[in-house]
């Protein structure tokens, strides 16, 4: 009876050193394959771990180890690696361990109860804008020059190891000077995007490229010289291109920049519309936070 304890005791004190992951990226050699753990969670290279997923498991070897990414060798010269990009793997630094239990019954209950698979992410930004071109209904074309400041808060969802999708508020003041006076724009817009990620870049410290489209729609009020005008505000598809720098496994450091075209249809205090057309260069900083 003593030693059936010390037997539980000792496999309940192994159980904690399973850990899941989800496999980044598989080469196209099938030989190596990359998961996201590294000197941060104390792999070095040449250590030998054992890696299980439904009804296969291997062993493999550290070939190249970052703060936060290894690519892991399988040891056996004649099989290839049966797991695929953004699948659950079970992962413990000694072979013999994933024998002495049941790691598929294991490693199902931590993925209901312990994997935390970062597949959302909130993103906080903060953008200058200047102005490129612009056109309004009925006025004569006027030399002037806009620039202003954005906030974004952004709630991001993957639905794809590469694609993801985006849905946020925007609160924008923009200034336009003219020859005789000054406009101040106020803009609240509901935004959406559909983004694709790139494969991180090892050499650079795992950052990541991204390149967007969206849409947004909203409200927007002009004043100038005490008089007040407000209407609808369209953002028409806009293209972005930006990096993501991680911290660690959950936050990232967000750099960016836009180009992107509006359109605002305001009501004038005299009864009339008026309906301008302009082109932004924006360019963004901010922090995203995966859960």
């Amino acid at each position: 009876m003593r030693l059936l304890f010390v037997i539980f005791f000792a496999l309940s004190l192994s159980a904690e050193a399973f850990e899941l992951l989800v496999v980044q990226t598989v080469s196209a050699t099938k030989r190596t394959f990359v998961t996201r753990n590294g000197k941060r969670q104390g792999v070095i290279e040449g250590l030998t771990a054992s890696f299980v997923a439904d009804d296969v498991a291997l062993h493999a070897r550290a070939r190249t180890v970052t703060s936060q990414f290894t690519q892991w060798e399988i040891v056996s010269d004649s099989a290839e690696v049966p797991f695929k990009p953004g699948q659950v793997v079970t992962y413990h630094p000694a072979e013999e361990y994933l024998w002495a239990l049941n790691p598929e019954a294991a490693r199902r209950e931590m993925v209901q109860k312990v994997l935390h698979k970062p597949t959302g992410a909130i993103l906080v930004k903060a953008a200058s804008t200047r102005g490129l071109s612009e056109s309004t209904s009925e006025a004569a074309p006027q030399s002037s020059s806009r620039g202003g400041v954005a906030f974004d808060f952004l709630y991001e969802r993957l639905f794809h190891p590469h694609f993801a999708w985006d849905v946020g508020l925007r609160y924008e003041r923009e200034v336009v000077n003219l020859p005789v006076a000054s406009l101040t724009t106020q803009r609240a817009t509901l935004l959406g995007d559909l983004l694709f990620y790139s494969d991180p870049f090892e050499a650079f410290h795992e950052a990541r490229v991204f390149v967007a489209t969206g849409l947004g729609f909203g409200q927007s009020s002009s004043n100038v010289s005490g008089v007040t005008q407000s209407g609808s505000a369209t953002l028409l598809p806009s293209a972005k291109l930006g990096t993501l720098l991680p911290f660690n496994r959950d936050w990232d450091f967000v750099a960016e920049v836009a180009f992107e075209t509006l359109k605002t249809d305001e009501k004038l205090e005299t009864g009339g519309r008026q309906t301008t057309t302009q082109s932004n260069l924006r360019v963004g900083l901010g922090l995203r936070r995966q859960f």
